[in-house]
């Protein structure tokens, strides 16, 4: 065989080995290519469906949140639907970041909370599979199974003050229904809080608090906003009267303004008459003196009112008129505070309604047992010593009418107060 025909045959063979090779390359990535799509489509799944149980999860506890909320009498829905939706985005972190996220929150009828979650993302090869990307959708309804009554609210949300403290063995009894701080709840040793439900905006540590609180709960605003002490006259235009020390015998005031320092004593007794009373001065009691009044409400412009050991008081409020329902209001401009000293406070029938005060129990024994019901709507509350402030929510049948926005007509508390519908 020539030189020149040994050369042909060998570029022959070389251009079949290559076109060999060029065919093992192509099928090589035929067979490839399939089982990259399987893994990426494996791997989206597997995403997806953590990030749908992520919507979920988020779905159901805003739900919870939501109807937790409405179970407060006196709670706006608006408010719960807003902050039902932050509280949902917020679970669902980077997420949101990634994709089109949404929560919408709907209060429904009574007692009951949907939540409806939205989210889009592209998906691989630039969403064309599936077309325009993942879609997930879910829903939460929860419900609440009893509407329980707001019988304690610290409504100032400002205030850098804890917003509910105890020390000592002092203890807050409310059984049945919400105690509720736009705040803190601070206690100290063996001081115990029991309710039908304890709920804070801010934080709780120490003592015992039962049930668990729910901790980061949803602000409630002033349920007495809209309300202002019109008193007859302004304190300034009202005769001094100094200050009038009583030792015995019983004082009998009519409604209307009060512009004197009452001091009672030994064994005196301040009768108030039906109405409203306006105070312009500070009230003290103290030795066996006492505090009485049905159907009356005491309206403190000035000063504060001071009830010391072993004097006693027995409150009922007002039944009828604009403040029926309250027992014991505050002008806002009163910063002084309402002192329960003495363990002989047997009744405070009504609403205590304080805005810019504190209520200070402190001294062993129960007060306002005897009362049918009791609301306190105050600055700050402060329970002490060994003092036990009882707050009972029997509403029906009273004398004293509910005001709108705090209490309830179904009382008690619930084993199981939400569930998830859905």
């Amino acid at each position: 065989m020539s030189f020149w025909n040994r050369v042909r045959l060998l570029r022959k063979s070389a251009a079949r080995r290559q076109r060999s090779r060029g065919n093992l390359t192509i099928m090589t990535g035929l067979l490839v290519l399939p089982s990259a799509i399987a893994i990426v489509m494996a791997i989206e799944i597997v995403a997806l469906n953590n990030e749908r149980a992520m919507m979920q999860s988020a779905a159901d506890a805003a739900a919870l949140a939501g109807a937790r909320d409405l179970m407060v009498s006196g709670s706006s829905r608006r408010n719960a639907k807003n902050f039902a939706e932050r509280f949902a985005l917020s679970q669902v972190g980077s997420f949101a970041e990634r994709a089109k996220v949404a929560f919408v929150a709907t209060p429904e009828q009574e007692g009951v909370f949907a939540v409806d979650g939205f989210a889009a993302r592209p998906s691989f090869f630039g969403s064309l599979v599936p077309p325009g990307g993942f879609r997930i959708q879910v829903r939460s309804v929860a419900e609440n199974m009893v509407r329980q009554p707001l019988c304690i609210l610290r409504q100032n949300e400002a205030l850098a003050e804890n917003a509910i403290s105890g020390d000592g063995s002092a203890g807050l009894n409310a059984r049945g229904c919400v105690v509720h701080a736009n705040g803190d709840i601070i206690l100290k040793d063996r001081a115990r809080v029991t309710a039908g439900t304890v709920r804070t905006s801010g934080t709780s540590d120490g003592g015992t608090i039962s049930p668990t609180p729910n901790v980061g709960a949803l602000k409630i605003p002033d349920p007495f906003s809209a309300r202002t002490i019109n008193p007859p006259k302004a304190c300034a235009s009202v005769p001094d009267g100094g200050t009038d020390v009583w030792k015995q015998g019983i004082l009998t005031l009519p409604p209307g303004m009060h512009r004197t320092q009452f001091v009672m004593r030994g064994t005196s007794i301040m009768k108030l008459l039906p109405g409203e009373h306006y105070f312009c001065s500070p009230s003290i009691f103290s030795d066996n003196s006492r505090l009485e009044g049905q159907d009356a409400v005491m309206m403190l412009i000035e000063g504060e009112l001071t009830v010391r050991a072993p004097a006693s008081t027995s409150l009922k409020g007002r039944e009828t008129g604009t403040w029926a329902g309250f027992v014991i209001v505050a002008s806002r401009t009163n910063a002084s505070p309402v002192s329960f000293l003495s363990p002989n406070v047997d009744e405070l029938l009504g609403t205590i309604y304080l805005p810019n005060s504190n209520l200070v129990v402190n001294s062993p024994g129960s007060i306002a047992e005897a009362a049918q019901w009791s609301v306190i709507v105050a600055h700050r509350l402060i329970v002490s010593s060994a003092a036990q402030l009882i707050i009972n929510s029997d509403y029906e049948g009273s004398p004293v009418p509910v005001p709108i926005g705090v209490g309830s007509n179904v009382g008690g508390a619930n084993d199981v107060p939400l569930r998830l519908r859905q």
